[in-house]
């Protein structure tokens, strides 16, 4: 009785540490989904996506609705189709949230998680005039490419010019 009462207080504080840190881990991912879910071009928000997989896999219903957020997210839509893409991606990722909810034990609709999402104006400026920079990049530097063949022409005829001017007056 000396050594098995120990012996078996640690290991109940053990599986109760290992308990709590795997729902705190679990927690967490939910808690990155729900701050960055407006903006899921986010880094936080693809890490806890991809985590999701390490966290609840044991969850049939989190695995199943986190494929269907992944083929939604991947799927391209026709031209015209975007908008109503962009809607099923909403609806998608909202499930995918309620269903994290719900393994967790925690209360919340799936019209409580859609509708509540907060993104600030400033916040989304910010964030388009940056995509907007991101995706100029490649005429940016075909710009610069073509200004550069442009000026290495016009050197090479400068120089030429110089070449051809120094054998006449010799």
């Amino acid at each position: 009785g000396i050594i098995i009462g120990p012996v078996v207080a640690v290991c109940i504080t053990l599986a109760v540490e290992h308990f709590r840190r795997r729902r705190d881990e679990r927690t967490h991912v939910l808690r990155v989904l729900l701050a960055t879910r407006a903006t899921p071009a986010d880094a936080n928000y693809n890490g806890a996506i991809n985590l999701i997989p390490v966290y609840f896999n044991t969850s049939k219903k989190v695995m199943a609705a986190w494929r269907n957020y992944l083929d939604a997210v991947r799927f391209k839509p026709v031209p015209g189709d975007e908008q109503a893409h962009e809607k099923r991606i909403i609806a998608k990722q909202t499930a995918l949230i309620f269903s994290i909810m719900e393994a967790l034990n925690l209360k919340l609709s799936e019209s409580e998680i859609q509708a509540e999402a907060y993104i600030s104006g400033g916040f989304v400026t910010r964030d388009s005039i940056y995509i907007a920079s991101l995706q100029a990049m490649p005429e940016i530097a075909q710009a610069m490419k073509r200004s550069a063949d442009a000026a290495e022409g016009m050197f090479g005829l400068v120089s030429g010019q110089k070449h051809s001017q120094g054998h006449i007056e010799g």
